[in-house]
């Protein structure tokens, strides 16, 4: 769980944006240490790479986890691998939200599980119109999944309130009617 917790600390975001020359993306943009800020902030392709690199994350901590230990060890240091992207020592515990990492572990532990994730959150897309917010009901519909089908319920579980922490600003903003929806947020980053 250390070594999960420990590679899940490695800031990728922050590491793009100095190979690249731009700021700290925690200071730029939305603020977050994620691939979508650097992809707005660096370039597409460094967010692609900060995303691969962050699912890469989870998928392996999740597998070495299963390998070692067994499910609720996987289960134990997937969710490691995404405290880690969410409060990483190596960046001053100022991470990112941890969706990729999420996904990734849950591709590591049972990928069947990680294609109806995806599922959920293209229909949150498509119904929600927000991006946070269908990241964010797609993670808690796959913890109600793991505990109706009794597989992987202590990652689900973990990774719905590490969600539900990571994206708890996000979530006051929906509230109170101050995000965006994807068509606005797309149009913003144009005028950019």
């Amino acid at each position: 769980m250390a070594a999960s917790y420990l590679f899940g600390s490695i800031p990728t975001a922050v590491i793009a944006a100095r190979l690249a020359g731009r700021p700290d993306p925690r200071t730029v943009g939305t603020r977050n240490a994620g691939s979508t800020n650097v992809a707005l902030t660096v370039g597409k392709i460094a967010g692609i790479a900060v995303l691969l690199i962050d699912l890469f994350k989870g998928v392996v901590a999740a597998i070495v986890g299963l390998t070692v230990g067994g499910a609720l060890t996987g289960d134990l240091c997937a969710l490691a691998a995404v405290t880690g992207q969410i409060a990483p020592v190596f960046a001053g515990f100022r991470g990112g939200k941890g969706a990729a990492t999420t996904l990734g572990g849950y591709f590591g532990l049972w990928f069947v599980l990680a294609l109806l994730g995806l599922a959920s959150w293209a229909l949150g897309l498509l119904t929600i119109r927000r991006f946070v917010i269908s990241t964010v009901t797609a993670i808690i519909a796959l913890a109600v999944t793991t505990v109706v089908l009794r597989e992987h319920v202590v990652y689900g579980i973990g990774a719905a309130l590490l969600t539900l922490f990571a994206h708890r600003r996000d979530l006051g903003a929906w509230r109170r009617g101050e995000m965006p929806t994807i068509r606005e947020a797309v149009r913003d980053n144009r005028s950019r």
